[in-house]
């Protein structure tokens, strides 16, 4: 009896230090989102058009040079899904009506990313618009801690409406979005930062 109790005091002690030793690890750095910049200064952008259900009289048309800050909320959404579907941990503010007034809410490292298209083929009909878009993400990474950005990183994918969609062109550039974004995380570079912490 004194064997089996002295075993059983012996494993509580031993998941004590476990518990405690879990306890003391120190918790994992966390990423959010920052600015999407959709830039179509840089490099003139020609897009080629057709039109109808046909897809017939093909035409090019110039697409206006700006740099334009995209809605937060909708590159937030994306931004989360895909770290999360990678375990990474991730703070997101879009649906935090307060998140400004809280400095402390926001990530360790931030992340801003400046959108390029390089080639667009829209087909554009009464149901909407389909066809593809080639885009060139630059990523930044800023450590807010030490104040700075600790990495640059560059990434290029396609996004492809295969039906007619009425945003159509906005799921192109959705698609893009998380096919550079996929790219950027797999090249390893952010798990550098947060240790790849899983997701809760």
């Amino acid at each position: 009896m004194k064997q089996i109790c002295a075993a059983f005091c012996a494993g509580s002690a031993v998941l004590a230090l476990s518990s405690a030793a879990i306890a003391q690890q120190p918790p994992g750095k966390t990423l959010q989102l920052s600015k999407v910049v959709l830039d179509t200064e840089s490099s003139e952008l020609v897009a080629r058009v057709k039109g109808g259900t046909l897809c017939v009289f093909p035409s090019n048309v110039k697409i206006p040079k700006e740099k334009k800050t995209q809605d937060y909320e909708r590159f937030d959404n994306l931004f989360t899904e895909s770290m999360k579907a990678h375990g990474i941990t991730v703070v997101s503010t879009s649906s935090d009506m307060f998140a400004d007034a809280n400095d402390a809410s926001k990530g360790d490292y931030l992340v801003g990313v400046t959108l390029r298209p390089t080639a667009m083929n829209l087909c554009s009909s009464v149901n909407g618009e389909k066809g593809d878009v080639a885009i060139e993400a630059e990523w930044q990474i800023f450590d807010r801690a030490a104040g700075r950005i600790v990495d640059t990183v560059k990434t290029s994918a396609v996004g492809a409406q295969a039906k007619f969609a009425v945003d159509g062109q906005k799921q192109m550039i959705n698609e893009a979005f998380t096919a550079n974004l996929t790219t950027f995380i797999d090249k390893g570079v952010l798990q550098k930062y947060v240790e790849a912490v899983k997701a809760q």
